[in-house]
Parts: structure tokens; C-alpha cells; sequence
């Protein structure tokens, strides 16, 4: 195993244990401070409704983005390439869906009781050719055999569960005529804390298993840390221009815009206006993030795609 994907993959891993012990300690020291019988309450509700999300979310889903199962025959060199990326990876292949919408993306869900998806839209079938949108899938796909939906969802149980503390003790606090409404506020507020700090790691996780599903499509589809590359340069380049001309169409939301390959909230090429697609692609490749757009990857779901792309240019040798 490469000595830098075993270093990539031991921080993934290390980031999972500090925030499953971060919530660990953080609710052992609630609990020391008040009763128990409330934090637990908390912790049940929201787990509760995450499993609900969970195991209904794909209907809710496919009512946004007027999602279709594709019929038979239907888009064929794409199901093609479903299967035979399916066969690489080991696992069931999953039913292939199509989302009318403009926006060009790709994203995996499901649940137990719908079964594993991928779906494409029909910007992403308008704009990438046959081989871009194979590697585009090698990255769904890797979602699915990484099992990334039931991970993100464990771990995004986690920092809702500090939010709901903050909430209910800050509410308590107010209605609380005793002394301690000030020991309600001062837990509140440092459970708000905590709810950030966590969220902070959970999203450099989330960012870390888009790079594993990068990674994964270099492994499944020939030559396909150049194809995901060019596929991710004219996603990024062409949802820019939709999501700012058309931001009812984008239909993103805190909750589903880590479900796509491309974070349409987090672009900004305001420095592509002149060039064509191709000096445009090259532009993205190749510049150097600044230091406004580190401090933006803290606080999204996907890495960069100044970062993606580079390490997809380092893959490709």
C-alpha cells in the first residue's frame, strides 16, 4: 500500500475517534453537572429522527430533484459502466437514477428500505462525455462500498445531539425562576461550543471520504484519475454558472449539498469569465488556493477543487 494513501487513511480514521470521543466526554461531562434522564432523551429524539432521515430520505429526495428510476435500455453506456465498475469494487450494483434537473452532478443514496442508487442529472448527461461520467461514477460508487451513507449518518448523529443540549438547557434557562438558571445558561452555551468544534471535524471527515471516492474511481476506471479530473473541472466550471443564474434549480441545501460530487455552494471562479472551457479547466488545475479559500474548505463538505484536482494530477502517474 502507498505510504502516503496509509497516512491519508490512518487521519481519516483518527478524525472518526476524536469525534466519537470528543461526544463521549463531552456528554460524560453533562451528565456529571445534571440529571441523566434528559441528556438521554435528547440523545434518543435525535438519533430517532436521523434513522427516520435515513430510511426515508431517498423518497424526500427524489421528490426534490424529480428523481426517476432510468427504464429499461435507458441510458445503456451508462449502466455499462455501473456494472462493470460494480464487478471492480465488489458490490451489488445499484439501481441507476435520473434527476431532472439542470445542475450537472452525481450522488449515492439510499437505505435499506430502497436499496443502494446513484444518480445522474441531465446537466451532468449533457455536458460530460462517456469516459468522465464512467470516473464520476467510480466516485458514486465508492461512496456505496464505503458504505458513506451509514457513516456520515452515525457521525453526523453526533454534533446534532450537542445542539439539541445547547438548545434545551439555553430555552431551560429562560423559564428556570431558580438559581440555576445560570448553571442551564453556562451549560448551553459551552454545548453550543462543543456543537461547533464538533461539526468542525465532521466536516473534515466528510471531506476526507470525498477523497477516498476520488481515490476509489482512480482504482476502478482505467485511467481514471484523468477522466475524474477533466469530469470535476467542468462540473465545478458549469455548476458555478447555473447555481448563480439559476439558484432555484441548484436546490441546495445544508443537508443535501453533501450528497453531490460538486458543493455548489462553495464555488468562486469570478476569474474564468474570458477563457474557454479548456484554458478554464487548465486555470483550476493548475493555480494555487488562497488563503480565503482554506479557510472556506474548513467549513464545507467537499475538499477544495484546487485540492482535488491536484491530487488527481499526482495520481495520474
Amino acid at each position: 500500500m502507498d505510504l502516503g494513501f496509509l497516512k491519508f487513511r490512518l487521519s481519516m480514521y483518527l478524525t472518526l475517534i476524536i469525534i466519537v470521543g470528543f461526544t463521549a466526554l463531552f456528554i460524560g461531562f453533562i451528565l456529571s453537572l445534571v440529571g441523566i434522564t434528559n441528556i438521554f432523551f435528547i440523545t434518543g429524539f435525535v438519533a430517532i429522527i436521523n434513522i427516520l432521515e435515513w430510511l426515508y430520505g431517498p423518497k424526500l429526495i427524489d421528490l426534490i430533484y424529480h428523481v426517476r428510476e432510468a427504464k429499461p435500455g435507458e441510458l445503456q453506456e451508462v449502466r455499462d459502466a455501473i456494472h462493470r465498475i460494480s464487478e471492480k469494487a465488489g458490490i451489488k450494483e445499484p439501481k441507476l437514477m435520473i434527476a431532472d434537473i439542470d445542475m450537472p452532478n452525481a450522488f449515492a443514496y439510499g437505505s435499506p428500505l430502497t436499496g443502494n442508487r446513484v444518480a445522474v442529472t441531465r446537466g451532468l448527461l449533457r455536458i460530460l462525455n462517456t469516459q468522465e461520467i464512467e470516473a464520476v461514477l467510480g466516485h458514486e460508487l465508492g461512496h456505496i462500498r464505503h458504505r458513506d451513507v451509514q457513516v456520515m449518518l452515525f457521525v453526523s448523529v453526533l454534533p446534532a445531539i450537542l445542539y439539541y443540549i445547547a438548545y434545551t438547557f439555553m430555552l431551560s434557562s429562560f423559564f428556570d425562576e431558580r438559581r440555576n438558571a445560570n448553571v442551564l445558561a453556562i451549560i448551553g452555551f459551552l454545548s453550543f461550543i462543543g456543537y461547533f468544534i464538533l461539526n468542525l471535524f465532521v466536516l473534515a471527515f466528510s471531506r476526507s471520504r470525498e477523497t477516498y471516492a476520488d481515490i476509489h474511481a482512480t482504482q476502478v476506471v482505467d485511467d481514471g484519475a484523468k477522466k475524474l479530473r477533466g469530469a470535476l473541472a467542468k462540473l465545478y466550471i458549469y455548476s458555478y454558472v447555473i447555481y448563480n443564474r439559476k439558484p432555484k434549480e441548484a436546490k441546495v441545501t445544508s443537508t443535501t449539498r453533501a450528497l453531490f460530487i460538486i458543493d455548489p455552494s462553495s464555488l468562486n471562479p469570478d476569474d474564468l469569465k474570458n477563457l474557454s472551457m479548456e484554458e478554464a479547466i487548465e486555470y483550476v488545475s493548475s493555480r494555487k488556493m488562497s488563503t480565503l479559500e482554506k479557510i472556506e474548505e474548513l467549513f464545507s463538505t467537499h475538499p477544495n477543487i484546487i485540492r482535488r484536482l491536484n491530487l488527481l494530477k499526482k495520481l495520474e502517474n
